[in-house]
Formats: structure tokens, C-alpha cells, sequence
């Protein structure tokens, strides 16, 4: 747990010990955000296993929803918040910071190419373009809540960043249809 102890002593209001194990300031904030990646964000990024994709993107928004409108926890997200207020916070932890948006991105990304795959997202739909935009919109609940603290707010961002989910028209599945038969004879008349 991130306790009022070690947020003052990366603040200032500095009691050596805390950050001793550690070397230094920075090394210690590093330290957090890694302990934060593991309480908070593995918990909201498991919710991408659910077997429907679609229902999965769902699930990580509504798991971010209910987090940062809990009371009992400090508003937004501790990435996020570093990013805004702290935009000169050094290299490493910038590093860091986009190191788990990236793992963020490649999680949704998986999601969506595997909807592609179950015939649940129209294949032309570009799945990184995607994955990005889902990415942004987790990170914008965060920004929003620390302003506006009204959860239909956020399910109203959910539900118009769920509506580019376009699902395959049967115009496109027929015409997948067509373009593995014709891949799978011209395969055939090349080994033949």
C-alpha cells in the first residue's frame, strides 16, 4: 500500500529512512509506481481476459470507473497523475510511465485482433489505431474524474468510445469467404 508516509517523503516532508533502501528519491518513486502497477493497474488489465473481447474492453473501463469513483481512493490514476503534474518528474519515470501505457496498448491490441479473428470486429478496422484510442479514452476517465467526480459522465465516455466498435457486415464476411477460397486454390495450383 502507497501510504501517506512515503507520498511525503517523495514531497519533501522527508524522513530518510523511508527512502534509504532505495538510494534515492527517484529510485524510490520508481519503487511506487512498480507497486502501483501491481495493486492497481494488473487488477484493471485482468479484466481484458474475459472471453467476449468486446465485453472485455467493457470491463477494463467499467474497472477503471468504479476505482476512481471509490472514495477511498485518491481520484485518477498515479501514472496519469504524475504525467499531468509532474511533467518534469526525469527520464526514467517518463520512461517507466510510458512503459505501462505501451503494455496497456499491447494488451487492448491482443483483445481487438483476437475479436478479429472470432469474426466480432470488422477486420478492416485498424486494431493498433484502436487499441490506441482505448488506451487514450482508460487515461481520459482518470483526467475526468479528477474533475468532474459524476461516474455517468465517465459510462457516457465509455459508451461513445465503445460505439466505433463496428462488428463485420455479412458483405465482409462473404468477401473473406471468397478471398481465402481463391488464397487456398491458388496454394493448391502452386504445390500441384
Amino acid at each position: 500500500m502507497i501510504s501517506a508516509r512515503l507520498i511525503d517523503a517523495w514531497n519533501g516532508v522527508f524522513d530518510a529512512d523511508v527512502c534509504d533502501p532505495f538510494g534515492d528519491k527517484q529510485r524510490f518513486f520508481l519503487a511506487v509506481l512498480d507497486r502501483y502497477a501491481e495493486q492497481f493497474a494488473k487488477p484493471l488489465m485482468e479484466q481484458l481476459t474475459d472471453p467476449d473481447p468486446r465485453r472485455a474492453i467493457e470491463r477494463m473501463f467499467e474497472a477503471i470507473i468504479r476505482r476512481t469513483s471509490d472514495p477511498k481512493w485518491p481520484r485518477g490514476c498515479l501514472n496519469t497523475n504524475t504525467t499531468l503534474e509532474c511533467p518534469n518528474s526525469g527520464d526514467q519515470i517518463s520512461r517507466k510511465i510510458a512503459e505501462r501505457l505501451g503494455q496497456q496498448e499491447t494488451a487492448i491490441y491482443r483483445v481487438l485482433r483476437r475479436a478479429q479473428a472470432e469474426k466480432a470486429l470488422d477486420p478492416e478496422q485498424d486494431a493498433r489505431a484502436l487499441a490506441r484510442f482505448f488506451m487514450g479514452v482508460a487515461q481520459a476517465l482518470n483526467v475526468v474524474n479528477k474533475a468532474i467526480a459524476d461516474p455517468a459522465v465517465l459510462y457516457d465516455m465509455m459508451k461513445v468510445a465503445m460505439s466505433v466498435w463496428v462488428r463485420p457486415s455479412p458483405r465482409s464476411r462473404t468477401r473473406n469467404r471468397i478471398a481465402r477460397a481463391v488464397s487456398k486454390r491458388g496454394t493448391a495450383r502452386m504445390r500441384g
